[in-house]
């Protein structure tokens, strides 16, 4: 398996743990090259590999992950539970969400809620969300990245000899 990024390792194993694997293989289909003689039940146990080591991360870094690859509000919640509040843990949690997922209220709405203007609401994320969501995110990536380098390294060599 070749993997150009962390980030594409770490989307791939959350993908392959949340498909059922029901797809029936058509006659004469081949497997994708990326995954060599790989079945799809090999892929799973690989996915299970990653997950296992995502779900040792520390708590915080973990939920940034689950957050970012797959939307679930039990970590969206929780890490809103540890930011400043500045205007309420509801603006926090939207604030997250729209990091998270690209979707959620605007800056507009968020603000008339709590009576401010959008641009407070913008200042707030910029400063004080959306750095430490950043922070958690790279130290998650950097840890995963150490523990998975084997499945990162074949892209680097191809680079480097294609550039040779």
């Amino acid at each position: 398996m070749q993997f150009s990024s962390i980030q594409a390792l770490v989307g791939w194993a959350f993908q392959i743990e949340t498909v059922s694997g029901a797809k029936v293989q058509k006659f004469a289909e081949s497997q994708a090259p990326a995954f060599g003689e790989m079945t799809f039940h090999d892929q799973k146990t690989q996915a299970a590999y990653v997950m296992l080591k995502i779900n040792r991360l520390p708590a915080e870094e973990r939920a940034v992950l689950w957050a970012l690859h797959v939307g679930r509000d039990t970590e969206m919640m929780f890490l809103a539970a540890n930011t400043p509040h500045k205007f309420g843990l509801k603006t926090d949690l939207e604030l997250i969400r729209k990091w998270a997922t690209g979707e959620g209220a605007s800056y507009a709405a968020i603000g008339r809620t709590v009576g401010c203007a959008d641009n407070t609401i913008s200042r707030y994320e910029r400063n004080h969300i959306i750095p430490r969501l950043e922070r958690l995110s790279l130290l998650a990536y950097a840890t995963l990245e150490i523990q998975h380098r084997s499945l990162l390294l074949s892209v680097e060599n191809e680079r480097e000899l294609t550039l040779a």
